[in-house]
């Protein structure tokens, strides 16, 4: 079996296994926790900080673009996001899809396939890459109107885009390789890679928009300098052969393929969701209440944004140590490092929201202090919408665990969902009975009830898994 370098996670939990039988049961029990909970975290603090990193440029671009456009600046950026989405979507799932397979893979000592899975994963990034690249740019007006851009901000959204388009795939690939890097082990280059390269965004987020006056386009040629940076600095773990994954000319199994975009799924729609959700929401906020809303609603979506990011580092951490000890049979090591995960989100989405309840007006005037009507209308917004964030923690880190134990199905499932069904039911229920509160409600609602649906699910299936065999 090869030598894995991330924390020898499959070679420690086997060593674990046969020192606890020397051990009193307490003793044992305590002991595995420990080394447990100590290998969770070395991956959780680096993914943390590489993924507020991440959601702190997302911020800086509703920021700046807030300070030196205006309202609608803001409107553009919440239609673009969608569009950007669709760039995500398909990077996320062929980079989650990658990182679990391969870390299965790795726990049953399937080496040839861990390489053939990388190999497909990188040509894949790219092919898709280079197509919505050539898409994007050709059709990049009639993307904006299809996504809900009206006359008054369509110039801003095509600004934005115009920069990042033409090099979409290297964001894909900067994006799906973060993923893998930190799956192969090397959590802390995904950090400094990653950091480095928002750092550098929110730099020249502030020059090109304000001192410079680029507008929309400033920005969105800023978002696409960072993950140039990312993608070089990733290199970094391949030329120094820090990697345990290796390209391989024979790589291509449509066995394999399926399984990784499988795996991959429910992140993908996950993502694609997140976008739709958006989309949805605009249309629903224009009908009801109208353009400011969807300003409002851009702020409040960017904050949601940094604590999915935060949330889906959570589970990333998780996600190698589960796959690799579902891959090797060591199924209570499994379950112990997905309590930890929830247990972390939970105590985070409540602190969070505590926060926002107590500062409910002073986050809406850190994006937009000069425009009254917005922030009496965005604190008590901020407030409804966020009653989501337990339900939003929780469900990421339990759809990740289906995913990294390859419940493909289950996780497309959670997915779909939470995503687009219940959001899409619970958007046109609640507008029509409450109005505009009713549309802040929506997305608690979808998320509660998707927790309410599958936490059982999980619980079922733990209960038919354990050490070695499955019961």
């Amino acid at each position: 079996m090869r030598r894995y370098k991330g924390g020898l996670i499959l070679q420690t939990a086997l060593k674990l296994t046969g020192e606890t039988e020397f051990m009193t049961g307490k003793n044992a029990a305590r002991a595995q926790r420990a080394e447990i909970r100590s290998e969770y975290f070395r991956y959780l603090v680096p993914t943390i900080i590489g993924q507020v990193a991440h959601c702190c440029y997302c911020l800086a671009d509703v920021f700046f673009v807030g300070l030196g456009v205006g309202k609608d600046g803001l409107a553009a950026l919440n239609v673009a996001l969608p569009i950007f989405t669709v760039y995500t979507t398909f990077s996320i799932m062929v980079g989650v899809g990658a990182a679990t397979t391969i870390s299965v893979c790795r726990g049953r000592g399937e080496d040839e396939n861990v390489d053939r899975v990388f190999t497909m994963a990188v040509v894949t990034v790219l092919i898709l890459g280079a197509l919505l690249s050539v898409f994007g740019t050709l059709f990049l007006r009639e993307i904006a109107y299809l996504f809900g851009a009206t006359d008054l901000i369509v110039g801003h959204v095509v600004g934005y885009l115009a920069p990042i388009s033409p090099f979409s795939f290297i964001y894909m690939l900067s994006s799906a390789m973060c993923v893998i890097v930190r799956s192969d082990g090397n959590p802390r280059l995904v950090m400094v890679a990653a950091t480095t390269g928002n750092i550098l965004n929110i730099v020249l987020d502030y020059v090109f928009v304000l001192p410079l006056g680029m507008g929309t386009f400033g920005a969105g040629l800023a978002t696409i300098i960072g993950p140039v940076v990312t993608c070089l600095l990733l290199s970094m773990h391949f030329l120094r052969h820090y990697n345990q994954v290796h390209f391989t000319r024979r790589f291509f199994s449509p066995r394999l393929f399926a399984r990784m975009v499988r795996n991959g799924a429910g992140s993908g729609v996950l993502e694609t969701s997140s976008g739709f959700v958006i989309l949805m929401f605009n249309l629903t906020l224009l009908r009801v209440s109208g353009e400011t809303a969807v300003a409002i609603f851009s702020i409040i979506s960017n904050i949601g944004y940094v604590g999915k990011g935060i949330f889906n580092g959570m589970a990333q951490a998780a996600q190698p140590i589960i796959s690799i000890s579902y891959g090797s049979g060591t199924y209570s090591r499994m379950k112990t490092v997905n309590r930890f995960a929830m247990l972390t989100a939970l105590s985070f989405s409540l602190v969070v929201f505590g926060l926002i309840v107590l500062f409910p007006g002073q986050i809406i005037t850190l994006f937009i202090s000069s425009d009254a009507q917005i922030i009496a209308m965005g604190a008590p917004a901020v407030v409804l919408y966020f009653l989501s964030l337990p339900f939003t923690g929780l469900n990421t880190i339990l759809m990740y665990y289906f995913q990294s134990t390859e419940h493909a199905r289950i996780t497309a499932l959670v997915a779909v969902l939470r995503g687009i069904v219940l959001v899409y039911a619970a958007l046109r229920i609640f507008s029509s009975l409450w109005g505009l509160t009713g549309v802040w409600l929506a997305l608690f609602a979808a998320e509660a009830l998707t927790f309410l649906a599958f936490y059982p699910v999980k619980l079922h299936l733990d209960a038919r898994l354990s050490d070695g065999k499955i019961v």
